[in-house]
């Protein structure tokens, strides 16, 4: 089944009114762009710059004083935050060509590659830009990645030049030595301490200051400037993956900006929003995201998780956070960042009392019913939310959510809570972010939007798990996505490119392993996955990523991976449970007292009244008795990238997670049987 709809200049476009017609989908970008001959990405900061000159293009927030304090016999950092500091769009421009006749001054010739292995910041881009005008190609690390990871992509692309930042210097000087072929680091220096302690640095190794790389020298004048190509790689995007060893994705210019007229199409935003970044650039929507709102003349204001509100780790006491100062109109997000949002929100009203909590829940329960009413939204908002809706500045206009499937209570509650239009989308890195997104007035909720601009994308049967092109009342199938917003493969690793990527009819397409369905408007929902579908021994199916989505809105679960056995007729969980929540949990069943969060993880009463909450919380989310965990194990342990447990995007590493746990995971299943 291969979804198609009319073609236009820009593409295919497939959403369709109930009557059949299509929606006007008109990009802002493309003729634009068409117009100014912009066919790379150092040509939008270019498009941008001439378009938007004087005007504020990115900033940074000045860090006034830094502190360690000890909490629970461990250092943390606390900043104390002032205001933003901008720079204009020709000023980036600027620091983007001086950038990279830096780079080329030490030695960088056209055709090279760089990598870039830094925080979001202002700086990245700049970095990213100065290089592709230089026909240098750009590889993307996480910075969460392990440093097994970081190695392996610095070596298996050969960079010789690597940009980092202050804080990830030390990482980098400790894998300098496993990295022969690096022969320039260029640090971007904190604002305070400037490049830290270098002394470990080695010597058989260039260390530049950001600042030094772009004061302009004499011979820079007899540094010619090639011309990039559509079709050059413009990025490998390294995807730190959930089962083992971080792939480079090969994205083209032309992929890029594919994704990015496609989000002027979704999004109307335009010289008067700003953007708080503070998801990954090394992530292809944010920098996709970005690009767009620098050719569109939006301001983006640089921000990171650990500042982002006023209860963040890094936020000293007395500082407002990130968002409360920026006072942004758009941002980006994955669905785990909101579900933190949000069960901090409940955390605090239930501190104020059971009538206030009573008062805050119902107004969420009811506000979107409510709406029709006149004034009555402005006045919840205004007594009620308002609060609330400050600690992301109270401007908040947009949300985009991507990454994950987010579920229907999410955003219902993140919607009612802080008043936002919430687009979600569907992407990944080899469609350069840029399959599926809703549109601005779609009020409905679990799915993810029908094909964006530039486009094509068909349903291929997946027999194995039942799921086929003719299912009534709607098609289902593995989601197989066309056209040049297709990545040109994995770097370096031909057979996986031969089981992903193909052609058909001069179009590229990429197989994703992701089970859609198609409503009767076109829209896209996420069903399952190939790899976190099993089949119970009495031959139901259960789909492990969907069960894990929706018992995770639970405000008591941190975090949840759900395992099944293919020779057992039941699912068992492995929970990271909220800490507080977890002592009101014990209080229900008369276990208080000094009983330590770790000692009521392994108490049978606790798992018990934690389990019930589960599955009676599963059942209320429409989960079938089989996906419904029967035994669960608690752990306070972390799941982050640096244990290995997820990926850099926080992703379940489903194998991994397998292997550490399956002692426990076998001993519950013994006690079941």
């Amino acid at each position: 089944m291969v979804i198609r709809g009319t073609k236009t200049e820009g593409g295919w476009y497939v959403k369709a009114k109930p009557n059949g017609e299509p929606y006007p989908l008109d990009s802002r970008l493309a003729p634009l762009f068409r117009e100014a001959g912009v066919t790379t990405l150092p040509g939008a900061l270019q498009y941008g710059a001439s378009t938007h000159g004087s005007k504020p293009c990115m900033a940074t927030r000045q860090i006034l004083k830094r502190e360690r304090e000890e909490t629970n016999g461990k250092m943390f950092e606390k900043l104390q935050l002032g205001e933003y500091d901008w720079l204009t769009y020709s000023e980036v421009q600027e620091k983007a060509v001086s950038v990279g006749l830096g780079a080329r001054q030490r030695g960088l010739q056209p055709l090279d590659r760089v990598v870039i292995f830094a925080e979001t910041r202002a700086e990245w881009l700049m970095c990213a830009m100065g290089c592709l005008q230089h026909r240098i190609s750009v590889v993307t690390l996480y910075t969460t990645l392990t440093d097994d990871g970081v190695a392996h992509g610095i070596n298996e692309t050969g960079v010789p030049f690597v940009f980092t930042s202050y804080d990830l210097l030390p990482r980098v000087t400790r894998l300098l030595s496993k990295c022969p072929k690096v022969k320039t680091v260029v640090v971007m220096e904190d604002q305070i301490d400037g490049l830290g302690d270098t002394s470990k640095f080695p010597a058989s190794v260039s260390l530049v200051p950001f600042k030094e790389l772009v004061t302009k020298d004499a011979s820079w004048d007899r540094i010619d400037t090639p011309t990039p190509q559509a079709d050059d790689t413009a990025i490998i995007m390294y995807t730190s993956g959930s089962t083992g060893t971080p792939k480079g994705v090969e994205l083209s210019h032309t992929n890029i900006l594919t994704s990015v007229i496609a989000y002027s199409v979704q999004m109307n935003v335009g010289p008067g929003d700003r953007f708080l970044a503070f998801l990954p650039l090394a992530h292809i929507m944010e920098l996709a995201s970005e690009i767009a709102l620098i050719s569109l003349g939006a301001t983006i204001l640089y921000s990171s998780p650990l500042t982002l509100t006023s209860t963040s780790p890094k936020v000293m006491r007395g500082t407002d956070g990130d968002a409360k100062v920026a006072k942004p109109t758009v941002m980006n997000a994955v669905p785990l960042v909101l579900d933190r949002i949000i069960k901090g929100v409940s955390q605090k009203v239930e501190q104020q009392g059971w009538i206030k909590s009573f008062i805050f829940n119902e107004a969420v329960r009811y506000k979107f019913w409510l709406e029709y009413i006149p004034f009555t939204s402005y006045f919840m908002d205004y007594f009620i939310f308002r609060r609330v809706q400050e600690e992301l500045g109270g401007e908040l206009k947009r949300l985009v959510v991507g990454g994950a499937p987010l579920s229907p209570q999410t955003h219902d509650t993140m919607r009612a809570i802080f008043g936002v239009s919430i687009q979600v989308g569907y992407g990944s890195t080899e469609s350069a972010s840029c399959i599926t997104g809703m549109d601005e007035d779609d009020v409905n909720t679990g799915h993810c939007g029908g094909p964006n601009l530039g486009v094509l994308m068909k349903l291929v049967d997946w027999e194995e798990g039942n799921y086929k092109v003719t299912d009534k009342p709607y098609p289902r199938g593995e989601i197989v996505v066309g056209g040049p917003v297709v990545a040109k493969g994995y770097f370096n690793l031909p057979e996986e490119n031969k089981a992903a990527f193909y052609q058909e009819d001069g179009i590229n397409w990429f197989r994703t392993g992701d089970i859609g369905e198609i409503n009767a408007l076109g829209a896209l929902k996420i069903i399952d996955r190939k790899k976190d579908l099993v089949k119970l021994k009495h031959g139901e199916y259960v789909s492990l990523g969907n069960a894990e989505s929706k018992l995770k809105t639970l405000s008591n679960v941190e975090n949840i991976c759900v395992f099944a056995d293919s020779t057992k007729d039941k699912t068992v969980a492995v929970v990271v449970p909220s800490a507080d929540r977890l002592r009101k949990v014990a209080d229900s069943v008369g276990i208080g007292g000094e009983v330590s969060v770790e000692d009521l993880c392994q108490h049978d009463k606790v798992k018990e009244a934690l389990l019930k909450e589960l599955q009676s919380h599963g059942k209320k989310c429409g989960l079938t008795r089989w996906e419904v965990p029967a035994a669960i194990y608690l752990t306070l342990e972390p799941w982050t990238p640096d244990t290995g447990l997820v990926t850099a995007a926080l992703k379940l590493r489903r194998k991994q997670l397998c292997l550490h746990y399956e002692d426990s995971v076998h001993d519950m299943y013994s006690r079941l049987d």
